[in-house]
């Protein structure tokens, strides 16, 4: 069955309004796909526009929120009727229904994923991974990047495992995989990195060895591996750097570009930052869950949902799930 129904969370961001808006856009964009949007009904029938039909939006109503300061457990417990919930539930019920959007509370996406969908055979702990873009033009996806702080050597090579199925799925053959660390040398790193390496080295992946946070983006591997702790500090590391180097590079090419060159100039500026911005990237995934379920920036604005609804459909026409199923035989 061709699944092409994707559930979106539209509440418990930053702004809403954007989320609502970019799944119109998406509807628009994708007309092969249903959309169903979960949170207060006239705040979404408002948003969309009564005089304007949307034939392939489903709105259900569901009228609490969860926010970023409530714990996740008792949140998802105590909130039934919240609109994170009621996404994942329909998401669990309704058997096309393939993939689910949030830019909520990423505590509440993750222990909600788990508690109503379920983990994957053989998974332990889910992993957040985002793809990042490489300096070769493509890009490489980083495992875990926030959802577990604390790992053992053996979730790591699951997460190595479940990213390597993701980025099969969107057409990388044979993963290189990598496992940061502060050195490229095998003896290189903490206990983890340590005890890590050896189950990546017998894994049967295409495991390179360590690689250094200053070579993340190079291109050298298509899979890093890490815990959720370092990776986070890693892409938040990169996200803050590039502002900060893209403010000075504006601030030097305006002092001292030539005159005349600025179209020139503002053209090229506009190619680096396009790689850069995480809205055009799509969102982190949720790897070792039943279904897919993806995790956006709390301030996602409308492109970022497009953006989300392309990424997944592109997860399945590549066949994540049979890349997924063959990786969880191989554990």
């Amino acid at each position: 069955m061709d699944k092409r129904k994707i559930v979106i969370d539209c509440f418990g961001c930053d702004s809403p309004e954007e989320v609502i808006r970019g799944a119109a856009l998406a509807a628009e964009k994708y007309p092969g796909v249903e959309l169903i949007l979960t949170g207060e009904k006239k705040s979404i029938e408002d948003t969309l526009g009564r005089e304007k039909s949307f034939p392939r939006i489903r709105i259900a109503d569901a009228a609490e929120v969860i926010g970023n300061e409530e714990s996740p457990v008792n949140a998802v417990r105590r909130k039934k009727d919240s609109s994170l919930v009621a996404a994942l539930r329909i998401l669990k019920e309704e058997e096309d229904a393939c993939a689910m959007i949030s830019a909520g509370s990423t505590g509440a996406v993750l222990c909600g994923a788990v508690m109503l969908l379920g983990r994957c055979e053989g998974v332990e702990r889910p992993a957040l991974a985002s793809l990042l873009p490489a300096d070769n033009g493509g890009f490489v996806c980083l495992a875990d990047c926030g959802a577990n702080a604390d790992c053992r050597p053996e979730q790591l090579a699951a997460f190595a495992r479940h990213a390597s199925a993701y980025v099969e799925s969107l057409g990388a053959k044979t993963p290189r995989v990598g496992l940061l660390s502060v050195g490229t040398e095998e003896g290189k790193g903490n206990a983890l990195v340590k005890e890590t390496f050896p189950l990546l080295k017998e894994s049967g992946l295409h495991f390179i060895g360590n690689v250094e946070a200053k070579s993340a983006l190079s291109g050298e591997v298509d899979v890093i591996v890490s815990d959720g702790f370092s990776g986070n500090v890693l892409l938040k590391s990169m996200e803050g750097t590039a502002k900060s180097v893209l403010k000075r590079l504006a601030a030097a090419l305006k002092k001292h570009a030539p005159e005349g060159s600025g179209g020139f100039i503002g053209a090229a500026f506009a190619d680096v930052m396009k790689t850069l911005d995480f809205n055009a990237q799509g969102a982190a995934v949720l790897l070792g869950v039943k279904k897919t379920v993806l995790k956006a920036h709390g301030s996602a604005v409308a492109e970022t949902i497009v953006s989300c609804v392309r990424q997944i459909l592109a997860m399945q026409a590549g066949g994540f799930d049979k890349f997924l199923t063959q990786r969880g035989k191989d554990e």
